[in-house]
């Protein structure tokens, strides 16, 4: 069954249909990027003006975006693979590689961005941490926060995605 089947059908898990949920929530999320870019394209060469919180706000929308998507991105099997050689694979093998690829290579990248971000985020918030332009955004600490909540999101689908292989071939059936 191809994830959009599963998907349509409702055969995704409940991660991963939060997870969806979630990105396409936060999709809307470039219609408002969009919205401000233009804004800011407009102010600045009509009417001569520039607002240092649209710049930063684009930054800020776009990196919630990509770090959402990440996960999103997963659950949807939209990310990078050598499909030339993954084609050619039987199912089974296919899912030995993902076990081996989710345990050796996937959960370490997690685990050193989830760790090395708490303090990030935590050091933000203890200072108060905000734009360094005067009139730049506050609380620069929500944005940093989008890290360890993108990472937290990969690893509980991650999980889910281990969970299904590791089944498939146990019972030769995915859940």
């Amino acid at each position: 069954m191809t994830d959009d089947s599963k998907e349509k059908s409702g055969n995704l898990s409940l991660p991963d249909r939060a997870v969806l949920a979630i990105g396409n929530t936060a999709a809307w999320l470039v219609a408002v990027l969009i919205g401000i870019i233009l804004v800011q394209v407009v102010l600045r060469y009509v009417f001569a003006k520039s607002f240092v919180v649209l710049e930063e706000l684009q930054w800020h929308l776009y990196a919630v975006v990509f770090l959402l998507g990440l996960s999103y991105s997963y659950v949807k099997n939209a990310h990078v693979r050598l499909d030339v050689l993954h084609a050619s694979f039987s199912r089974a093998t296919k899912e030995k590689i993902e076990i081996i690829g989710i345990i050796c290579f996937l959960w370490p990248m997690i685990y050193v961005f989830f760790m090395h971000s708490l303090p990030f985020v935590a050091e933000s918030y203890r200072v108060g941490e905000c734009s360094e332009a005067p009139l730049g955004l506050p609380y620069r600490w929500i944005i940093k926060s989008a890290i360890p909540i993108a990472f937290f999101l990969l690893f509980v689908v991650s999980a889910s995605r281990l969970v299904q292989a590791v089944c498939y071939l146990k019972n030769k059936e995915r859940i």
